[in-house]
């Protein structure tokens, strides 16, 4: 080989060497960077940012319509993001930055939301009154607006009844026109909770349990059948899955729970007054709310037969914590807790807490009996004086037009129920003691 073609391979090697040996300073690695939805409201979205492979510490920008929001520090491959105070009703575009020695080296896809709308606060009431001195009612299920079922006990002069001038009557149905009354059991029994799944399939606790099988009612008494034993409290309100999984909640802690052919008890492990159970779209989480008059209170979870407390609280002031919890409603993966601070929303899979801020006198001293969500900018909690208190998912209402028709101290309210646009309340009223109906349609 001439010295000629030697030398050029000399420099050729050298040149090669040079750029291998110079690649992992000065050539830059691909970034990958994604952007995803976790959570949407009315005025917040909540952003999964995520940035694989790219070191422990990591710098992003996230925009909004074109303009910068914030930069965040990211230690983890995942991090979520709330991005609140937005417009009910409205698009928003969001993209994410990457950056590096304040530089973009990679950008998301961008991601396009549209926040929830609000819903109506504006509700139009019918109220009727049933029953004689001594009746009222402390539950109700909302089938469609011409077919409504409430409980509780009922006196009616009937001169055709057998059972006239008593306590003869524990259930009405709506039928569109006319409250028709039923018998469950013997007189005397007193209806607490019911839990429709069909005209053929309808439970009612009265501390014991009734079951409509399309035929008849079957009586399940839980003492006889060794299920509770005799210092446990009876079973007042119930809520399923479906008909193979059934729960029961009462008295002194009592949770029962139904699997399509037997009944079994579960342990909650105190002995306060369960008094609201509501559970999951898949019925894998419950949720269990229960207080006493002289000032506990306590959020329950249930999971896989395990029931763990979430929340307790010596007495009813805001000043412990949330004070009271009251009713629990749970949608998608969230519980939303009516407490005497606000509303408690709980994200049951990653145990995150947040609390939204209602008027302070909307919930501080109002004691709140139950509670029907149908999404989160639809939420319904009902006060003990028939007053509602509407969540549209930006804003609270108070709606005391039942409370200002007949007085403060007047009337009471134990139970209803809250299916699209329309909101049942059912209690009695203190003077003539009659059973009191209230039906509020959304306008």
């Amino acid at each position: 080989m001439s010295s000629d073609k030697l030398s050029a391979c000399r420099i050729l090697i050298v040149i090669i060497c040079l750029i291998l040996y110079s690649c992992p300073d000065n050539l830059e690695p691909d970034y990958d960077i994604y952007l995803s939805i976790e959570d949407l409201f009315c005025t917040s979205v909540t952003l999964r940012v995520t940035l694989p492979d790219s070191g422990r510490i990591n710098y992003f920008i996230l925009d909004r319509n074109d303009s910068t929001i914030a930069t965040f520090t990211c230690f983890d491959d995942d991090t979520l993001i709330a991005d609140e105070g937005l417009t009910p009703d409205s698009d928003y575009s969001y993209t994410v930055r990457f950056l590096k020695d304040g530089q973009t080296r990679a950008e998301s896809d961008p991601v396009t939301v549209h926040t929830l709308p609000t819903t109506s606060h504006d509700f139009v009431w019918e109220i009727d009154m049933l029953g004689n001195y001594g009746s009222y009612l402390r539950d109700a299920w909302i089938v469609d607006e011409n077919h409504i079922w409430v409980v509780g006990a009922l006196t009616i002069d009937d001169s055709t009844s057998q059972y006239s001038g008593q306590q003869n009557y524990n259930v009405a149905v709506w039928n569109g026109s006319i409250w028709e009354y039923k018998l469950i059991g013997a007189p005397g029994v007193t209806c607490d909770g019911i839990f429709y799944f069909s005209t053929n399939d309808i439970w009612i606790a009265t501390g014991i349990i009734y079951h409509w099988n399309g035929n008849e009612w079957v009586r399940y008494h839980l003492w006889d059948m060794g299920i509770l034993d005799n210092d446990e409290g009876g079973v007042e309100h119930i809520w399923a899955f479906s008909p193979d999984d059934i729960y029961f909640v009462g008295g002194k802690g009592s949770i029962v729970h139904y699997d399509g052919s037997t009944f079994k008890k579960l342990e909650s492990g105190m002995d306060i007054h369960l008094k609201n159970i509501r559970g999951s779209e898949n019925g894998d989480y419950i949720f269990i709310v229960g207080w006493e008059d002289s000032g506990e209170s306590v959020a329950l979870q249930l999971h896989e037969g395990t029931v763990t407390t979430l929340y307790e609280a010596e007495n009813f002031g805001p000043n412990n914590n949330y004070g009271k919890v009251q009713a629990v409603s749970v949608i998608n993966d969230i519980a939303y807790f009516s407490t005497r601070a606000g509303l408690w929303r709980y994200k049951y899979l990653t145990g995150e807490s947040n609390l939204i801020i209602s008027n302070p006198d909307v919930f501080r001293y109002m004691s709140i009996e139950t509670s029907g969500a149908n999404d989160v900018n639809n939420i319904m909690f009902m006060g003990l004086w028939f007053t509602t208190f509407h969540y549209n998912g930006d804003t609270w209402y108070e709606d005391r037009t039942v409370l200002d028709t007949y007085g403060e101290w007047n009337i009471y309210a134990h139970g209803g129920d809250f299916k699209d646009d329309l909101v049942v309340l059912v209690g009695y009223c203190y003077g003539g003691r009659n059973a009191i109906i209230g039906r509020g349609f959304r306008q």
